[in-house]
Formats: structure tokens, sequence, C-alpha cells
């Protein structure tokens, strides 16, 4: 089988460009797979970030960049040339009501060729975090354009219906990165860095967004800080609004040698080392759709403590591969890190990962692309 994907792939950074490189080589193993990627993805005004390619500009295999987000002419060329390539089935990726245009375009433009049952969207999330008037009519517009979803959660499947009535949907859960080895060890690892393996490790991980709650993660974790000589705070990832409200929070409740703060864009590997060395995720998000980040905890049996938002209580077996928490409540989150490392919580979760991770597989996830196939 022909399979075309459409999406951004490296060197552009970011979970969605890994999970189209991850699922063209899954896919890869048994059919003959190219991606259809971007030359350009955001004009700078709009990306808030450092830098939106890896630094040594590697391109992916079997890839094709064409598309640019902002230029017309390369949609109708990048449509050309999946037509020529003729695949059996299409799959998009959305993740951004304005590149999403871009994509729909293309996806109009190819199904006369391919036939619309043959093509479908992979949908990472349906709404933005932070909308503008003109999202509704973009996100309308993407949705429009197709008859058939995969999700990775059902509230953003749910937050289809605001959108679109008729439609065929399947959900798998966003799936564990199982192309890097883990090939650490947790005690040498945290020698290496400096802490005994005796510390409480703790660990936030990802993109530094006013909706990700770190203000909540700080007040939540202030007094257990305080009191646990041997615990530390990781906060890692790269900011992309102002740290100095997180930094004033740090100094007035007096918490500075206890938070470690790595300010950059984390690569896969780093957040393996991270994950490895760490006893305890925690996501105090405001909003959220899911979060790739659980999927990859799962991967290195790290329990997670995250808040009843979006999606992300999906990726919890409440009380056995983490926590829930309730109303955004800050005294809630302070209770269950005290209940974690407190009781064999600490022991026992770790355990039920290793042993329920099937939901998280790529044959199950993939499972889901021929699911919505068949029903052509």
């Amino acid at each position: 089988m022909k399979i075309a994907l459409v999406s951004t792939s490296p060197p552009f950074r970011g979970g969605i460009s890994d999970h189209n490189e991850s699922l063209c080589q899954k896919l890869s193993k048994n059919h003959k797979v190219e991606i259809f990627s971007f030359s350009y993805l955001y004009p700078k005004i709009f990306f808030p970030g450092k830098s939106q390619k890896f630094s040594n500009n590697q391109k992916s295999n079997n890839t094709h960049y064409l598309i640019n987000s902002i230029n017309p002419i390369s949609w109708i060329k990048t449509a050309s040339k999946i037509k020529k390539f003729n695949p059996d089935i299409v799959i998009f990726s959305f993740w951004n009501p304005f590149v999403g245009f871009s994509l729909a375009c293309i996806a109009r433009l190819i199904k006369s060729k391919i036939g619309m049952k043959k093509i479908f969207s992979i949908c990472h999330n349906i709404k933005p975090h932070e909308q503008s008037w003109i999202d509704k009519k973009l996100i309308k517009f993407y949705t429009n354009s197709f008859e058939k979803f995969i999700f990775m959660s059902s509230f953003v499947e749910k937050e289809l219906d605001q959108f679109k009535k008729s439609y065929k949907s399947i959900v798998r859960y966003l799936p564990i990165n199982d192309s890097i080895d883990k090939k650490y060890d947790k005690i040498k690892l945290r020698y290496e860095n400096g802490y005994s393996s005796k510390d409480k490790i703790i660990l936030f991980a990802g993109l530094i967004r006013p909706y990700k709650g770190i203000d909540n993660l700080l007040n939540g974790t202030k007094n257990f800080l305080k009191e646990n000589e041997d615990s530390k705070l990781i906060i890692a990832g790269e900011a992309y609004e102002n740290l100095d409200k997180y930094k004033s929070i740090i100094n007035e409740y007096d918490i500075k040698n206890r938070v470690i703060w790595i300010s950059k864009f984390l690569s896969n590997q780093e957040i393996e080392r991270l994950m490895i060395m760490s006893d305890l995720l925690i996501l105090p998000y405001k909003s959220a759709s899911q979060s790739g980040i659980i999927s990859q905890a799962w991967k290195y049996n790290l329990p997670v403590i995250a808040n009843d938002v979006g999606g992300l209580p999906e990726y919890i077996v409440d009380g056995k591969s983490g926590y829930v928490v309730k109303n955004n409540s800050i005294s809630t989150l302070s209770e269950k890190i005290y209940n974690f490392f407190n009781s064999n919580d600490k022991i026992d979760m770790p355990k039920f990962i290793e042993l329920n991770k099937d939901k998280f597989s790529w044959d199950y996830y993939i499972s889901g692309i021929w699911e919505l196939i068949d029903e052509s």
C-alpha cells in the first residue's frame, strides 16, 4: 500500500514533527510511505520560540519539503506531487488553525483524484490553547475538508461537534515513542548530574506557556520543598512567556535552592534523561487537549499528577499510575505530592505502569488507521 503523510517533520521541532516521523517509520515496515512536509512553517511574528528547527537541520528520508504555509502556489505544487505519487490513503495531521488552512486546501485539491474516503486527518488538537476570533472559521474550514478523523482523547473528539455534525472517528492514545532505547541507569544518571540516590525529584517538562500552570506548580510544591531538604523541583523547557512572575514566586517562598530551572528546548534524549532521574511528573495545566509528555512518562514508568482538564485524565489511571487533581486545586496537588512520597505509591505505581502499556503501543494506534479504512 502507498501512504502519503501530510504534516510537519524534522528538521522542524516539536511533538507533531516527532509523531509524524515515528508514524512514517512504523508504517514503512510494510508499506511505501512518503511525507509531504513544510519548507516554511510559521512567520517569525507568529512564533514565540527561539527556533523552529533543530540546529543540525537534518532532513528526513522519503520526505518532500514543499509546503509554504503562506504561499498558495506551493499548495498547488504539493497537491500535484501527491497525485503523482498516487497513494492509496492520505493522512493529514492537524494541530493549529493557521497551518491547518494550507493543509485543508491541499486536501481539497487532491480529493477528486484520491477520493474523500481515502483521505483522513489525525487531530492533535481542535481548538488552540490561545484562541482568536478567526480560529473558529479556520477550524471549520479544515474540518469540513474531511470525513474521517483520528483523535488522541475523547475530549478532543467531542470538541469537533462544535464545528462538524457528521463524521467518522476513532480515539487512539498518543503512542509511546519507542524509537529511543532506555539506556540510562537511574542512580548513575543522578550522580552524574549532581543528585543523590535518595533525593526526591519532581519534574515538569515541556514548553512554558501561561496555560501550563507553572504558578500552580510552584504554589503546590512550595511546602514540600521547604520541609524536605532532599527534595528538588526541575522545571525544564523553552519559555514562550516572561518568567519574572515565576521567579518572584520562587523568591517569595525562599525555595530557590530547591528549584532547578532548565530554560531551553529539550531534545528527546534530554527528556529521557530527566524522566529516568525523576520520581514524579507534575502537569498542573489550566487547560489542555492531551499531552504527549504523559505518553513519554509511561515509557519510563514515571507516575504523573495532572489536573482534571481536557483529555489528561484519560491518560492516567487515578491512584494506579498517578493522581488526577480536581478543580485545579493547589491544596489537593500539595496533598498528592505528600501522599506519593510517604506511601507505597512511589514503588507500586511504576510497577503498574510497566504492566499496563498496551494502550500506548504503536500497534494499537495504527490499528485505528486500518479500522477507518475498512469503513470506506
